[in-house]
């Protein structure tokens, strides 16, 4: 009987907080399951019904679209589906322009609303009639997105269900739908008349915060809603970008709206609004990189160096002018550090090997210029010196540690990255923004080439540091490998990793006057560095006294043995001659 009596809780439990059925009797369920009246797509509405979350919380088809429910009339339409209702007029199936107002009865209605949700919002229909959405269909198009477009119809769930079309990890795909189809959002244009893309979905997927949330599950990464809103959907405007991206990158806008770049782009968007088809070439000389930016109608702060939609990982590959390969940044930076003597030589000697024999086969195939800086990048994460050689997959190997930790906080990476173009189905290149690309060394408007003198220096006191940092690195992973303690080191190498992080921080400032913050935090930088180093060198001093050591050890041991061996030949012949007969004596 105690069984049963389990049993039967657990089932009540069940029950009680299992979703409401849509088969709840009304007379829209009575005939909208009847397959004798309705082919298999249409009651597949009803039975999506059950999942929604107005069922869920007991609401079923007249609370939309009105009529009488009592299903002892479910035979009589007229009756079912009456406009003069007196308790709940039958509305029927609204129209596009109709559908804000639909959904808005109740969702604009606080009293109403405060039944299921007593904080819940109430200014979503508000909000969609200032979004570009809402005064396109205030305009008659009847082509935009309304409240079902991005909700669903009969199958709606809960914005915090994974399976909800409005769930962080749907949202992209859900704007998809329209924005990235290239029939449905043919005759759009942007405010300079160009035809609206539709490759933002595209781009996106290989940015940073679309790695961020599908390859670390990071449902706080920024989608199509965070910097565009929801109900209120808009572009964000050319001052508010900072601010928008500050919602998560608060220090870097922070650098960034007090520096000399944002006055200069406030500036430049005065021309650029008069200037047209010709951009950016309306002011500048043709012998300029700024001339070929014809495509530029304003600097959108942030979005004017890292992009919109397809905000790669930033790197090194943004400043100018970049090495001749990516490897200098590691291997062959400038000693500013008090110490003349270079890493061990074989390490030295193993890497200039390497090194010239990726440059012989990309002379070979002809690769030259920045897409040789490219493939090096590619080939330095197949190296057999940067990858594991047990336990790895030959097509794809795993970065050692202590390199795939240094490729991602030195930010090394490619001038481009690809993307699939719905437009045309085929692979595209997409180079990232780089300070050459508006920044010419020889200017023509200007007296001096400021904007490139920072740039590269920037790039210098960056590259400085990522050399010591890499170089103290390899110190102490020698000495190691090699069984000796290397924890100061290491702490010293993780301090000098944090400056190079927060140096990357103040390139937001374009700024490298003496003693101001980048100067400084490089400064600060190459102390750990150097601290690093020095520890690194007492430790590789330790290992080559514990050889020296062993070696000796080794050698009284085997003089030792061979004594050993030769007292014990001794003895042993001794008793040999012992044990023969004495042949002196007469028989």
């Amino acid at each position: 009987m105690r069984h049963l009596y389990i049993v039967a809780v657990i089932f009540a439990a069940t029950a009680a907080f299992a979703p409401a059925s849509v088969a709840q009797k009304t007379s829209c369920v009575a005939c909208h399951t009847d397959d004798d009246f309705f082919s298999a797509e249409l009651l597949a509405i009803a039975q999506g019904f059950e999942q929604d979350v107005h069922a869920e919380v007991g609401l079923s088809c007249h609370d939309c679209h009105g009529g009488n429910p009592d299903p002892l009339i479910a035979d009589d339409m007229g009756a079912a589906m009456d406009e003069a209702h007196s308790e709940n007029p039958y509305r029927g199936v609204p129209e596009k322009n109709e559908m804000p107002g639909f959904c808005g009865t109740c969702h604009s209605d606080l009293t109403y609303m405060r039944r299921f949700k007593p904080a819940a919002r109430v200014d979503q229909e508000q909000e969609y009639w200032t979004s570009q959405h809402g005064l396109a269909l205030a305009q008659g198009d009847l082509n935009v997105a309304t409240c079902t477009e991005c909700h669903g119809t009969h199958g709606i769930r809960r914005a915090d269900d994974p399976d909800s079309a409005v769930y962080p990890t749907q949202v992209a795909e859900t704007c998809r739908t329209c924005h990235g189809d290239p029939e449905k959002m043919s005759g759009y244009k942007l405010p300079d008349g160009r035809p609206l893309p539709v490759d933002q979905f595209a781009r996106w997927q290989q940015s940073v915060h679309a790695k961020a949330m599908f390859e670390k599950e990071d449902l706080t990464a920024p989608t199509c809603n965070d910097c565009h809103g929801n109900h209120g959907a808009m572009p964000p405007g050319l001052d508010s970008v900072a601010f928008v991206c500050g919602q998560c990158h608060g220090r870097e806008a922070d650098i960034f709206r007090q520096s000399p770049k944002n006055l200069s782009f406030e500036a430049h968007n005065e021309y650029l609004a008069e200037a047209g088809a010709e951009g950016c070439a309306a002011c500048h000389d043709e012998s300029e990189p700024q001339a070929q930016l014809t495509g530029v109608r304003s600097f959108g702060e942030c979005a004017a160096c890292h992009g919109n939609h397809g905000v790669v990982r930033p790197t090194v590959a943004l400043l100018s002018p970049l090495p001749p390969t990516p490897c200098h940044f590691c291997h062959e930076g400038s000693n500013s550090l008090d110490f003349e003597d270079e890493e061990p030589e074989k390490s030295r000697q193993s890497y200039l090997e390497e090194r010239d024999r990726l440059l012989a086969a990309a002379e070979a195939e002809g690769i030259e210029g920045e897409a040789l800086f490219n493939w090096l990048v590619d080939q330095s994460l197949v190296l057999h010196t940067h990858t594991l050689t047990s336990g790895a997959d030959e097509d794809t190997p795993a970065l050692r540690p202590e390199f795939d930790r240094f490729f991602t906080k030195f930010r090394l990476g490619k001038t481009y990255y690809t993307y699939e173009d719905p437009a045309t189905g085929e692979l595209a290149q997409a180079g990232v923004i780089r300070c050459e690309n508006c920044h010419a060394t020889e200017p023509v408007l200007a007296d001096e080439p400021v904007g490139a003198r920072t740039a590269e220096e920037i790039l210098r006191l960056m590259q400085e540091l990522t050399s010591a940092t890499a170089r103290a690195e390899r110190i102490q992973l020698r000495a190691r490998r090699g069984g000796v303690e290397t924890r100061d080191a290491v702490l010293a190498i993780d301090q000098a990793v944090d400056a190079q992080i927060g140096l990357e921080v103040l390139v937001h400032g374009f700024s490298v006057e003496e003693d101001g913050p980048v100067v400084e935090q490089r400064r600060e930088g190459l102390d750990y560095a150097a601290a690093a180093l020095a520890a690194g060198r007492e430790a590789l001093e330790q290992l080559a006294f514990r050889r020296r050591g062993l070696a000796v050890s080794l050698i009284i041991i085997l003089a030792v043995l061979v004594g050993l061996a030769l007292k014990i030949r001794e003895i042993s012949a001794r008793q040999d001659r012992a044990a023969l007969p004495d042949t002196s004596q007469p028989r």
